[in-house]
């Protein structure tokens, strides 16, 4: 080490300051370049504070994040239908085109065919749309819902999850509550419980 007054070494997220011997005060201090968590209400210490999505990743909290929406529209039933119409459609027009003979029963029937596959198509792309509306309604509960995930902490010595804003801990009730997407919370927080260990 050279006779600089003060050395700075940077280890992963830390910062690692030494100073010289002269200032008796601080041989050695660590100062971290990430935020602090909050304590746990419960032992008041942080050094096991975690945040949800980490605990949940571990394998601490068995309360999983919020599902991102996702557009389900069953297709299969329309391309099924959608394809047998068009075969028959085929068929019907090469039967037409084989013999020399015009049949009006044929012709309509084959047109009946592709016309139906054009309404199925038209059916299948609405069904698609109000599947994806739907889905596009539900980011701004779901944004709502991972803002509560987000701002929990989870406490691995005491197995509590709590709210540091409130610095009250929460059960497993009112976490689900939280963050559930079907019956989303208000903008009051619903009553905070303590959890007993």
């Amino acid at each position: 080490m050279s006779n600089q007054a003060e050395r700075d070494m940077l280890l992963g997220n830390h910062s690692i300051q030494v100073r010289s011997p002269a200032n008796k005060e601080d041989i050695f201090s660590m100062v971290s370049s990430r935020k602090q968590l909050s304590p746990c209400p419960v032992c008041n210490r942080a050094d096991q504070v975690k945040k949800m999505q980490t605990a949940y990743e571990a394998g601490e909290l068995r309360i999983a994040p919020p599902p991102m929406p996702e557009a389900h529209s069953g297709m299969i039933g329309y391309v099924s239908v959608g394809m047998t119409v068009v075969g028959i459609a085929v068929i019907l027009i090469f039967v037409i085109l084989a013999t020399n003979t015009f049949s009006v029963l044929q012709w309509v029937l084959t047109m009946m065919c592709i016309v139906g596959a054009l309404a199925l198509s038209f059916m299948a792309i609405r069904h698609i749309g109000k599947a994806d509306e739907e889905t596009r309604q539900r980011y701004p509960i779901w944004d709502q819902a991972m803002s509560h995930w987000t701002r929990l902490r989870f406490c691995s010595r005491d197995k509590v999850v709590f709210d540091p804003q409130s610095n009250k801990t929460l059960n497993d009730t009112a976490v689900k509550t939280l963050i559930d997407m079907d019956h989303p919370a208000e903008q009051s927080t619903p009553a905070r419980v303590a959890v007993s260990h």
